[in-house]
């Protein structure tokens, strides 16, 4: 006759602290991202088509930004802070931002450490030319996710120049999130909260 084996008591009371762990690993995921949402501040970055050809992928438009090329004299502060020879290939860089006449953000500055009060955005160095003449920069935003029904007609209007302003909100530590797509002021898409 067999014994049956004992039960493990701590099999439950584990299996119960897992759930709980990753339901909170996960809302706290979402809350941050929409405390970025709500809280942040909000900026206009003008957009640009990085394909015009191939702009979906999936459920996601591929959005680029004329902020994410820095070069000429702004580059001078960032060598100084490099040193001969460095690089700085996918380092965090934050780029000061300043509202331009248009009303998009444009940058001003861009540095190896945090700005201490200005309006900044923080970004990857993910490209940098041989002789640190330009630096391509990602801000952590180039998708733009929506169902697959109106992924095509943001697609076009993209193509055709038509939706042009990404309104996004940076938290304290810039750290950015799209929060609407808009063109001429009139909002296309907004973001939910979560």
């Amino acid at each position: 006759m067999a014994q049956a084996t004992p039960a493990k008591p701590f099999l439950l009371p584990a299996a119960i602290a897992a759930t709980l762990v990753l339901c909170g690993l996960i809302a706290w995921m979402i809350e941050s991202r929409a405390v970025i949402l709500r809280e942040g501040t909000e900026i206009v970055l003008e957009s640009e088509p990085v394909d015009p050809r191939d702009l979906l992928r999936g459920r996601y438009v591929v959005l680029g930004y004329p902020a994410q090329r820095i070069g000429g004299p702004m580059l001078d502060p960032l060598r100084a802070e490099i040193g001969e020879g460095e690089t700085i290939d996918d380092a965090t860089v934050y780029v000061t931002l300043r509202q331009g006449p248009d009303g998009y953000h444009e940058p001003v500055a861009v540095s190896l450490a945090e700005p201490d009060e200005d309006l900044f955005i923080r970004a990857r160095a993910n490209r940098v030319a041989h002789d640190m003449t330009w630096l391509f920069l990602d801000f952590g935003i180039g998708r733009f996710y929506t169902n697959e029904h109106r992924a095509p007609e943001l697609e076009r209007r993209m193509r055709e120049g038509e939706l042009t302003e990404i309104v996004v909100a940076v938290a304290p530590d810039g750290t950015a999130q799209i929060k609407a797509l808009r063109q001429a002021g009139e909002t296309i898409v907004t973001e939910p909260l979560y």
